[in-house]
């Protein structure tokens, strides 16, 4: 264990680091990123939108008359930064994500070949989103040859080799 005396100098020069460390300027834009979030730039451009809700003793919520749903100054995502959907996908690129996970290649890099492939450069698709397109697809190429969904593995795999 380090003495008091070590642990507060610790603490100072951690609080004279943080001091020192360069501020984010007023006027600076916030950059927007899905994942990221940011605070406003002035307390004049804070969203004003506040929900306000309580709970009764019957153990009921309700939303309070001074809540305020309105959004303002949020910043703007960048077209690339959109998440894209399965409806999103052309027949083309389906079957191009059914022929690339017939060979086992894995949801980041369909990802990757999709945007590549992309001329208008407008979204991405989630390898998430690429991945439960494709297990659906299975599901439906599965319950089409006899195999339920309630079916235990044991039978999937019976019917699978009788095939």
């Amino acid at each position: 264990m380090a003495s008091k005396t070590k642990k507060a100098s610790i603490i100072q020069k951690k609080y004279l680091k943080r001091k020192q460390s360069p501020k984010k300027k007023i006027n600076d834009d916030p950059y927007a990123r899905r994942c990221v979030t940011q605070r406003a730039p002035s307390a004049d451009q804070t969203c004003p939108m506040r929900l306000c809700i309580f709970l009764t003793s019957e153990n009921e919520w309700y939303l309070q008359t001074n809540s305020c749903l309105h959004h303002k100054y949020h910043p703007k995502l960048k077209e690339e930064a959109i998440a894209l959907s399965q409806r999103d996908l052309s027949e083309q690129q389906q079957s191009l994500v059914n022929v690339l996970f017939g060979h086992q290649i894995p949801p980041t890099t369909i990802s990757k070949v999709l945007s590549e492939l992309n001329d208008d450069d407008k979204g991405t698709y989630l390898p998430k989103t690429l991945f439960n397109y494709n297990e659906k697809c299975r599901n439906l190429i599965d319950v089409a040859n006899g195999i339920l969904p309630t079916c235990s593995d044991a039978e999937k795999t019976i019917q699978k080799l009788e095939l």
